[in-house]
């Protein structure tokens, strides 16, 4: 083969292999639409597919990761389930070289909480624990305390909210959930990082998360 060839080769190649992946990427992304559509319908919810821009967010504290991330919606559903409006939806952001997309859901409510974000605590969050102290611990329950993490620019309506029983809630939920839950003026947000939620699993999800919003709720009675 003559060395001529090689700059055409080096150009050739990635392109047979990129436009397969690019025409399973497509076909991926319109098959989970419509099957996403159908979904909604048979809920009773509605489809908003890109129309939807997010939920309404207080912007005193960007606690949320719609707020830090600046990404884009797509997929979304709106109904309602567990006497609370959700949208449910597809969140694409930058993360580094690549993107990310998860589902997430959106609960809407009507009740006064902190602004917060508990999590799993990894590695990281003990690492940087060493050096900056916010994450929300109760020497009540070291068990919650070491499986979570808790920060909230209102540490004492956070403590307020998370009551004895509402750490034993949380404490309950088998730990490979790893669920993300933040909430922001009105809004209650969920998902779990990076997953991205089939549409087959959109009922399990919302049951998922509307008790997650219910037990927060009761607590903040």
């Amino acid at each position: 083969m003559s060395n001529n060839n090689l700059p055409f080769l080096v150009f050739l190649i990635p392109l047979a292999i990129g436009i397969p992946v690019v025409l399973w990427s497509l076909r991926y992304a319109k098959k989970r639409t419509e099957d996403l559509g159908q979904i909604a319908q048979q809920m009773g919810f509605r489809f908003l597919g890109r129309m939807w821009r997010g939920p309404v967010l207080s912007p005193a504290h960007k606690i949320c990761l719609i707020q830090r991330t600046r990404g884009r919606f797509n997929n979304a559903l709106t109904g309602a389930v567990g006497g609370l409006d959700v949208t449910v939806s597809d969140y694409t952001y930058p993360m580094g070289k690549s993107t990310v997309t998860l589902t997430l859901a959106a609960l809407v409510h009507d009740r006064q909480l902190p602004p917060f974000e508990l999590r799993s605590e990894n590695i990281f969050d003990r690492i940087g624990e060493a050096f900056v102290h916010n994450d929300i611990d109760f020497d009540s329950n070291p068990e919650f305390s070491k499986r979570y993490f808790l920060r909230s620019p209102d540490e004492e309506g956070a403590r307020r909210l998370f009551t004895p029983g509402l750490q034993a809630y949380f404490q309950q939920i088998p730990p490979d959930r790893q669920w993300h839950v933040e909430t922001s003026a009105n809004t209650l947000v969920l998902y779990r990082f990076p997953q991205l939620v089939t549409p087959a699993e959109i009922p399990h999800f919302l049951d998922e998360t509307s008790a997650i919003a219910r037990a927060i709720l009761d607590a903040a009675r």
